[in-house]
């Protein structure tokens, strides 16, 4: 397995990726129409291809490539002159445990301390405990919850240092 920058043939991969991982991520959480907004909103293909197409060093979609095929996907960037944050990171479920999450969170983590970041922030919704068991595993603390921008429901704010 691999990890490289996200190209524009990758996008369907990782609009379904991600979509996927929303889903189970948000499965007893949120109600589902509120999940399919964001769904279409955030994973959108469009999207997608201008967010993969204005990617740099410090910020954009990474994937995880294994045989192939991409089997992870996950974006983050610089938000401060000292911190980054990861903004979407999703594995194929056949491919959970395989470490491919763990390998884009190292290529995210990378191009943040590059960029200057010396703390890192991700969030996962409050209930989602398969996430945030794997940001805990990585060293992050949660540090507080906040309205989810797009769900009626809290999301846990993470952050470790770097």
């Amino acid at each position: 397995m691999f990890v490289r920058a996200a190209r524009h043939e990758d996008v369907p991969d990782i609009a379904h990726i991600c979509a996927t991982g929303w889903r189970d991520a948000t499965a007893d959480i949120v109600a589902d129409e509120n999940v399919e907004a964001t769904v279409e909103t955030r994973f959108e293909t469009s999207r997608l291809e201008r967010e993969v197409r204005r990617a740099d060093d410090m910020h954009g979609w990474v994937v995880a490539v294994e045989d192939g095929r991409v089997v992870a996907a996950g974006g983050g960037g610089l938000t401060g002159t000292k911190s980054g944050e990861v903004f979407a990171l999703h594995v194929r479920p056949d491919a959970r445990g395989s470490g491919a999450g763990t390998a884009l969170l190292r290529t995210i983590t990378a191009q943040h301390v590059v960029g200057g970041a010396r703390e890192q922030w991700a969030s996962c919704l409050d209930g989602d405990e398969e996430t945030l068991a794997f940001y805990r595993a990585r060293g992050f603390d949660v540090t507080g919850q906040a309205q989810h921008d797009a769900l009626p429901t809290e999301s846990l704010q993470l952050v470790r240092e770097i």
